[in-house]
């Protein structure tokens, strides 16, 4: 329930709470002196704090109508200040008549007159009084609901500006390897291996069909991940043949976790990049992943690139560690090392493990 609409409930909760600890006040009284409670009189003298349910309505409303801010402050004020001596006035009218109807009705004869006398030498200053605390009140809820409201805004904001930022993080990411795929079946074509282009551009439809079917998830279950890098490295085996060699390790209970859309496949990208393909040998990657107390630690490892000073952070890998970042701030980490004393560098992500 939102706290403009509290206001309904909260404030005939306040007053007649209020109502019940005069009550309470007065028969606390009457048994400390040890004399009997006069029901009719403490009644009829209590329910005064009922009227101001419907006058703290009345000054809420005329809150919103005349704020105490610039540039009305000083008329408003004003305006306030005859409202708040006429209400003060008609609560003192009203309070009397009930209190001698009621007067009349259960304990005796007595005049109007008398009343309202009383009523007015003793309650129309703290009449004036209350009209003014209510008013405080007020300000201090529209202050509160401003805030909160500021909050709100804020929050929603700051999630538009991630959202926008991821949507352009993927935007640069999938075309990247789309583009260098399609590259490399331009390049089998030209050198007349038909075959090979077709198969490519088979596993390609189907690398598309599976990539573009996630674009607008912030999380995907990680299977999917792993169905997307076996096509992907399908494609590349097609144009490496036996100078590329991979390995998927990722159980079947670590696939149910839930992770950001191509999440690995430009990691596997950047070690085919410059760990594979400037070398003759035959290249090896593997893919894992691991649970460490309510953490998920991917690795991308492979046995290209000698020593850590020819790492080349590319633009899947800072891509990847800015959508981490977005998503999960300190959670989440990438971590780069030298394979030793074998070559190669692994990379290691760490983010909460969701299932």
């Amino acid at each position: 329930m939102k706290i403009k609409q509290l206001k309904y409930y909260l404030i005939p909760a306040f007053w007649l709470i209020v109502t019940l600890l005069m009550i309470g006040q007065d028969l606390l009284f009457s048994s400390m002196r040890s004399s009997q409670v006069v029901w009719a009189d403490t009644l009829i003298f209590k329910i005064k704090w009922l009227l101001y349910i419907p006058i703290t309505f009345f000054v809420f409303w005329l809150g919103e109508k005349l704020p105490l801010q610039s540039p009305y402050v000083l008329r408003n004020l004003l305006i306030n200040l005859f409202v708040s001596l006429a209400i003060s006035f008609l609560a003192v009218v009203v309070y009397s008549i009930i209190v001698t109807f009621c007067w009349n009705l259960f304990i005796g004869k007595v005049q109007f007159q008398v009343i309202f006398k009383r009523n007015l030498a003793v309650s129309l200053f703290n009449e004036f009084v209350n009209y003014w605390i209510i008013l405080a009140a007020h300000k201090a809820y529209t202050i509160f609901r401003q805030f909160q409201q500021a909050q709100l805004d804020k929050a929603n904001l700051e999630k538009q500006l991630s959202d926008a930022k991821l949507s352009f993080l993927k935007m640069q990411l999938q075309p990247h390897f789309l583009f260098n795929t399609h590259h490399n079946i331009i390049g089998l074509m030209q050198k007349g291996d038909t075959e090979k282009a077709t198969r490519m551009l088979m596993k390609l439809s189907d690398l598309l069909r599976l990539s573009l079917k996630e674009t607008n998830d912030d999380l995907v279950p990680l299977k999917n991940e792993v169905e997307l890098l076996q096509l992907y490295l399908a494609i590349l085996k097609i144009r490496f043949e036996e100078r590329l060699d991979y390995q998927i390790l990722i159980n079947q209970d670590l696939q149910k976790a839930f992770v950001p859309p191509m999440l690995l496949q430009p990691l596997v990208e950047n070690a085919i990049k410059y760990g594979i393909e400037p070398f003759a040998k035959q290249g090896k990657i593997e893919i894992s992943a691991q649970n460490g107390q309510d953490k998920l630690k991917l690795q991308v490892k492979d046995n290209g690139i000698e020593t850590f000073e020819h790492f080349n952070f590319g633009i899947g890998l800072m891509n990847t560690q800015e959508r981490l970042k977005n998503l999960f701030g300190e959670d989440a980490s990438l971590e780069i090392m030298s394979n030793t004393p074998e070559n190669g560098i692994t990379v290691t992500l760490t983010l909460p493990l969701l299932k």
